[in-house]
C-alpha cells in the first residue's frame, strides 16, 4: 500500500487544497507532519501530489534519510498499481489515529472514505478502483460520492478554509496529547497548567531536551530547601517541576521530536529530583540544629538514611528490567510491561490488592502528596516514605519471582 499526500486540486468537500500548503503546527507543515508520522509507522516511501516542484522536507530528510517521496501532479499516476491511502494536506492526525486508520483499512475489501459524518480527508482506494473517464482527477469530491464511509472512534480532523491560520489544528492535537499511563490527576489538574505553557513553547525554537534540562534543574533544587528545613517550599518546587515535566513531552509530541534519548534523559532527571528530595530530608534530619539527638529523633535519622538506600535499590531494579526487557524509556510503564508478561489474573490475591496502590508511587500523586505531608512534619514524611518504599520493594520481589518463571531475568 502506498500512502499519498495531496496538496493541489480540490478536497473531499471541494475545498482548495493549494490554500493549505503553508499551514503549519509547531513549525511543521501539515504535509510534512503526515509524512513524518508515516515514516515513524514504518512506511519507506510515499507519493506526493503537488504543483510546486521538488518540495523540501528538511526534518523528514534528517530523521528518515532513506524515506522516498515520489512526486507528481496527478493522482492518476499512482492508481491501479497498488492500494493507495490518500491524505489531504489539510488533515491533522496523530500516531494513534494513523494506527487506527490502518487497522480499519486492513479489514476492508472495498475502497473507503474514513469518516462518514464529518469527512476526515482520508480515502483508501483499492488497486482495482477505476476513476470515471469523465471525472476531474483533481477533485476528490468525485471519489467521495461512490465510496463506502466508515467512522472511526477517534477520527483525525480536516481543517476548513475558514480555519487557515487559526489554532484549531494545534488545539486538536493538544486535546489528544496525554500518554496512556497518565493518571486522572495529571490529565485533569496538571494538564490545565502545562498545556497553556506548552502552547507558548511550541512557538519557540527550544528543543524538548532543553526544556527537560531546565525542568530537571528546578526539580533537583527541591533538595536544597528540604535540607534547609523548608519542606513546604521544597514540596512546592517538586510539584511545580512535576507539572512542568509534562511540557517537554507535550512539545516533543506536537513537534514530532520524540526520541529514546529524550525519554531516558527525562527519566534520569526525574529520578535525580526524587533522590535530591530524599537526600535533603536526610541532611535536615541529621542536622542537630533542626533535630537534636534524642531517642526518638535517632530512629527518624536512621530511617531517613535507610530511605535513600531503599530508593536506590527500588530504582536500580526497575531500571535493569526496563533496559533489558523493554524499548521504553519511561519508568511509568514498568507495571504494564510486567503485566504483559505475567497477567494480573494469574497473580495472587495479595498481589492484586497491592496493585490497587501502585498509583501512590506515581509522580503525579506523590508530588502533591508531599505538599500535604510537609504540613505534618519530617517525622511523618519519613515514616510514610519508608512504608511506600518497602511496599514498592515487596511488589518488585513478587514481580521478579513470577518473571523468572517466564523469562530470563539475569543481567
Amino acid at each position: 500500500m502506498l500512502p499519498v499526500v495531496i496538496s493541489n486540486g480540490l478536497g473531499i468537500d471541494s475545498e482548495n487544497l493549494d490554500l493549505f500548503i503553508n499551514e503549519k503546527i509547531g513549525g511543521l507543515s501539515l504535509t510534512e507532519r503526515v509524512l513524518l508520522i508515516l515514516a515513524a509507522e514504518g512506511f519507506s516511501n510515499a507519493g506526493l501530489i503537488a504543483d510546486i516542484p521538488e518540495i523540501s522536507f528538511k526534518r523528514l530528510k534528517r530523521k528518515f534519510p532513506d524515506f522516498k517521496i515520489h512526486q507528481s501532479k496527478n493522482l492518476s499516476d499512482f492508481l491501479n498499481k497498488e492500494d493507495v491511502l490518500i491524505f489531504q494536506n489539510n488533515v491533522v492526525i496523530n500516531k494513534k489515529q494513523l494506527q487506527s486508520t490502518l487497522d480499519i483499512i486492513n479489514n476492508q475489501k472495498k475502497s473507503t472514505v474514513i469518516g462518514g459524518i464529518k469527512n476526515s480527508g482520508i480515502i483508501f482506494l483499492k488497486k482495482d478502483y477505476k476513476l470515471s473517464e469523465n471525472s476531474d482527477h483533481r477533485d476528490l469530491n468525485n471519489l467521495n460520492k461512490n465510496l463506502t464511509k466508515i467512522d472511526p472512534k477517534d477520527p483525525p480532523i480536516k481543517l476548513s478554509t475558514d480555519e487557515i491560520g487559526s489554532d484549531t489544528g494545534r488545539d486538536f492535537l493538544f486535546d489528544h496529547i496525554s500518554k496512556n499511563v497518565s493518571g486522572w490527576f495529571s490529565k485533569t489538574i496538571n494538564s490545565k497548567i502545562s498545556i497553556p505553557i506548552s502552547k507558548v513553547l511550541i512557538k519557540t525554537s527550544l528543543h524538548p531536551n532543553v526544556i527537560t534540562f531546565i525542568v530537571g534543574l528546578i526539580g533537583i533544587s527541591c533538595g536544597i530547601f528540604y535540607a534547609m528545613n523548608m519542606p513546604f517550599v521544597g514540596a512546592i518546587i517538586l510539584q511545580s517541576a512535576t507539572i512542568l515535566d509534562r511540557c517537554d513531552g507535550e512539545v516533543a509530541r506536537i513537534k514530532l521530536r520524540e526520541s529514546k534519548f529524550g525519554q531516558w534523559f527525562d527519566t534520569a532527571l526525574d529520578q535525580l529530583s526524587y533522590f535530591s528530595m530524599f537526600l535533603g530530608i536526610s541532611i535536615c534530619m541529621n542536622n542537630p540544629k533542626f533535630f537534636p539527638f534524642t531517642v526518638d529523633n535517632i530512629i527518624y535519622k536512621q530511617l531517613s538514611i535507610l530511605n535513600i538506600l531503599l530508593y536506590l535499590i527500588f530504582l536500580i531494579t526497575i531500571l535493569f528490567f526496563m533496559l533489558r526487557r523493554t524499548q521504553n524509556g519511561s519508568l511509568a510503564y514498568y507495571p504494564s510491561e510486567v503485566d504483559k508478561i505475567v497477567p494480573l489474573k494469574d497473580r495472587s490475591f495479595t498481589y492484586r490488592i497491592m496493585t490497587k496502590f501502585r498509583f501512590l508511587l506515581k509522580r503525579e500523586f506523590f508530588s502533591p502528596g508531599m505538599i500535604l505531608v510537609s504540613l505534618i512534619g519530617y517525622e511523618t514524611a519519613t515514616i510514610l516514605a519508608s512504608t511506600l518504599l518497602i511496599g514498592g520493594l515487596l511488589h518488585q520481589v513478587s514481580d521478579f519471582i513470577e518473571l523468572r518463571k517466564k523469562i530470563d531475568i539475569t543481567y
